[in-house]
Parts: C-alpha cells; sequence; structure tokens
C-alpha cells in the first residue's frame, strides 16, 4: 500500500531520473565539444539541485545538513552554465575564454564561501534548527537566526533574480546579433535552431523561477503542491534535455560539412576531396594505404549511393568497405578533416540538388525530398543544404526556378 512518503519519493524521483538520463547520455557519448559539456554542466548543475532539494522536502534533514551549505551556490551555478552553453552553441569554435568562464560563477563562489565561514562552525543541532525554522524562523532558543546568515541567504535569492535577468539580456542581444550575421552569411551557424535554443531557454528560466519562489514564498507542504511542484520540474527539466540533445545531434550532423556556393559547379571526387599532400604520420596506416582508402571511399559512395538509406552508419560503411574502423575513422578525420556525417551529408545535399533540378520533382515536399535521399529530419535537411549551399532547400528551389 503506498503512503504519504512512498509517494513523496515516486513523485521527487521522477524529474530526477529523467534530467540524470539525459546527462548521462551527454557526458558518456564519446564525440566531445564545449558546446556539449556546457549542455552536460546545465542539466547535471539541475539534476543535483534537484536531488539537495527532494532531501530537504522529504524531511531529511539530517542529511540535508551536510549539503545546506551548497544548497543556493548550486542553484546560482545554473544561470551562468546555461549561459556557457548559449555562448558556446552561437560560436563557431564552441568554446568560451577561461576568464569569462570565472567571472560568471563569482556569486556562486561568493555565497558558497560566506556559508563555509557562517554555517561551517555551527554545531549540528543549530544547522537543524535553522532548516527546520527556515532562514526567517525562530531557532531553538527562541531567536532569530543570525542578521549576517539572512542578509547572505537573502542576498543569494537576489542573485539568482539577477543573474535570470542578465541572461535574459545578453541571450537576447546574442540571437539579435548572430541572426544579423546569418543574414550576412547564408552558411554561418547553418546548424542552429533558434526555436529549440528558446524552448531551452524557457525551460531553465522556469526552472529557476519556480525553485526560487519556493524557497522564499511558496514552500512545498501539501500533497497538491509537490505534485504540481514536481510536474513543472518534469516539463522544464524534460524540454531541456530533449531540445538540448535534439541541438547537439544537430550540430554533430553539420558541423563538418564544407560549405561550397555552388554545388552544381562542384562535383565531389577523389581529386576535389584530397589534400595536396597526405602525410598521415601514423605507425598503423601507410600512406599508400591511406590515398588507397581514401580514393575507394569516394568511388563507393559516389557508384552505390549507400546514403540513401537513413539508418546508414559507420559500422555498415566499415563492412561495405572491408575496412577497420580504426583505418577509416583515421582517413575521415585526420585526411578530410571530417567526421562521418560530414562526408555522408555532403553526398545527400548533392543528390537532393540532383533531385531538386528535375521539374518533375516541384511538386514534392521539402522533407519528402529529404527523406529520398537519406535524411531523417527536415531540420537536418535544411541545415545541412544550407551548411553546403548558403540556402535552404526551399530557397534554392525558389532561385532555380527564377532563374
Amino acid at each position: 500500500m503506498l503512503t504519504r512518503e512512498s509517494i513523496y519519493v515516486i513523485l521527487f524521483s521522477l524529474p530526477v531520473y529523467q534530467l540524470l538520463f539525459y546527462t548521462v547520455q551527454l557526458v558518456s557519448f564519446k564525440r566531445k565539444n564545449p558546446s556539449k559539456k556546457y549542455l552536460g554542466l546545465l542539466l547535471l548543475s539541475m539534476t543535483t539541485f534537484l536531488v539537495i532539494n527532494a532531501i530537504h522536502f522529504m524531511g531529511y534533514h539530517s542529511i540535508f545538513s551536510y549539503f545546506y551549505i551548497i544548497y543556493l551556490p548550486v542553484l546560482l551555478s545554473v544561470t551562468p552554465v546555461f549561459f556557457l552553453y548559449i555562448h558556446s552553441i552561437t560560436r563557431e569554435n564552441h568554446d568560451v575564454k577561461k576568464m569569462q568562464r570565472l567571472v560568471l560563477f563569482i556569486p556562486a563562489i561568493v555565497l558558497l564561501l560566506a556559508n563555509i565561514v557562517i554555517l561551517g562552525p555551527m554545531d549540528q543541532t543549530t544547522r537543524l534548527s535553522i532548516i527546520r525554522e527556515g532562514i526567517f524562523g525562530q531557532n531553538a532558543n527562541g531567536k532569530g537566526n543570525p542578521d549576517l546568515l539572512m542578509a547572505f541567504w537573502i542576498g543569494g535569492i537576489i542573485l539568482v533574480f539577477g543573474q535570470i535577468l542578465f541572461a535574459i539580456l545578453k541571450v537576447s542581444r546574442i540571437m539579435q546579433t548572430e541572426t544579423d550575421n546569418m543574414r550576412k552569411e547564408p552558411a554561418y551557424l547553418a546548424y542552429l535552431e533558434w526555436r529549440w535554443i528558446l524552448g531551452i531557454s524557457l525551460s531553465v528560466l522556469i526552472f529557476l523561477v519556480i525553485n526560487v519562489m519556493n524557497e522564499m514564498l511558496v514552500p512545498v507542504n501539501n500533497l497538491a503542491m509537490v505534485i504540481v511542484y514536481n510536474l513543472l520540474m518534469l516539463i522544464s527539466g524534460g524540454i531541456t534535455g530533449y531540445l538540448g540533445m535534439k541541438q547537439d545531434d544537430l550540430l554533430n550532423q553539420v558541423e563538418k560539412i564544407s560549405f561550397v556556393s555552388s554545388v552544381s559547379q562542384k562535383e565531389i571526387t577523389p581529386e576535389t576531396q584530397r589534400p595536396e599532400s597526405i602525410s598521415p604520420g601514423s605507425d598503423f596506416i601507410s600512406n599508400s594505404e591511406a590515398k588507397e582508402i581514401h580514393t575507394k571511399l569516394l568511388s563507393y559512395l559516389e557508384s552505390e549511393k549507400p546514403f540513401i538509406n537513413s539508418d546508414y552508419s559507420m559500422h555498415d560503411l566499415c563492412d561495405n568497405l572491408n575496412i577497420s574502423r580504426r583505418k577509416l575513422s583515421y582517413v575521415l578525420n585526420e585526411i578530410m578533416d571530417k567526421n562521418f556525417y560530414g562526408v555522408i551529408n555532403e553526398y545527400r545535399v548533392r543528390e537532393a540538388e540532383t533531385l531538386l533540378m528535375q521539374d518533375e520533382m516541384n511538386q514534392l515536399k521539402i522533407e519528402v525530398l529529404g527523406e529520398m535521399v537519406g535524411f531523417q529530419s527536415k531540420s537536418s535537411f535544411n541545415a545541412c543544404f544550407k551548411k553546403f549551399t548558403g540556402m535552404t532547400p526551399s530557397e534554392y528551389r525558389n532561385h532555380k526556378k527564377m532563374s
């Protein structure tokens, strides 16, 4: 039979497990880039806060007393990591200077140090009294909590709202600036989906506002409030994780695609794809073998067109060519300066352009054309096509009609 306590455990566990799932997905993948790292840290900071918050509101005060010092500092770290993610995903090198990272975390660091100085020397009884009665309540001796502690905690809450305002202003400015840049250079940040970024931003905003209000104004102290609170955490965490994963996958699809201003005049051949000199500089593959694999790869893709299969994978390509994954990865990464998706999606775009040149294909929807050449989604098709040609498939089709 379900008890009130077991229901609370289930309700508080759901958003934690959901965020933890997305966090593990991001940190366990082999591919590394700064924007993915910051997204993983964002979800990790949200997960950590929800775990501490669940311990607090389920009444495990003795355990919570050990986490009390980092409770608000963890919440204060959410906005800086979110801003680092937005800043990195909208930069072509996807990274942020070390000093910029440090400055953003100053509020969290200051509050953490203050808590260590004020709460650290307190005995367990005094700390538990503060937790049970709240920052504004009376302790066991009938006295109010230390003014300095109250000041720092109130200041911490104000800092969270200040961070939210800062993030809104900065993200709005970034979006405006990068949108202008994208108009000037069509292939610039072709992978960026502003509606996904906006969805992530609103979800993080909901997460922060609800938790600050919950701490100061509307404490979770009954079953109805617990249900509403955890439902909002499920929504905000789920949207953040889902859209973040989609944006990361789209970045991976587009990142290594080359920009060619006129695809129809650029035929992909071993000669056009090969650097001037190939110097593998590795003991497991010779110069001549690297050239042979490179030529074999491009010839196979050109003649057999396996990329039309939307589920085509690196494993399939290795089997088809009878080449080890290690050697093929080396040729893709070091010789061609691409990844698997970069090569495959360039061929898909080239095939799509061929179809778009045919009059009988004008009646087909863009997403249908994308599926015909192997793309699994319209967003991936649009982003890859734009990165390669400087136009979306729809813009290309309209340009062809006018010419």
